[in-house]
């Protein structure tokens, strides 16, 4: 009788640890797509951060290449103007 109890109680035992490790298992499985998430949304920070930073600069310099062309247009216009009234004088 002593026996059957000390094997039975063996047996529950095996039978509680594998319940556990499934269990555990089961949890690393549920928590694994969170945590691949978690790295993909932090990649897409840095990837927004970099497209501002850059999207950034690129203004800037479109800025200051649009004050040049209107810097060179009031020239250009100014030579014709110039160009216009010297050949009328002649």
């Amino acid at each position: 009788m002593v026996k059957m109890e000390e094997t039975q109680f063996l047996g529950y035992l095996v039978t509680a640890i594998i319940t556990l490790g499934a269990f555990v298992a089961v949890i690393q499985k549920l928590t694994q797509p969170i945590n691949d998430l978690k790295v993909v949304i932090q990649e897409l920070r840095d990837c927004i951060s970099s497209l501002k930073t850059d999207n950034a600069t690129q203004n800037r310099r479109i800025d200051e290449q649009s004050k040049e062309i209107d810097k060179l247009k009031d020239r250009m216009t100014e030579a014709e103007t110039k160009i216009t009234l010297y050949h009328n004088e002649h």
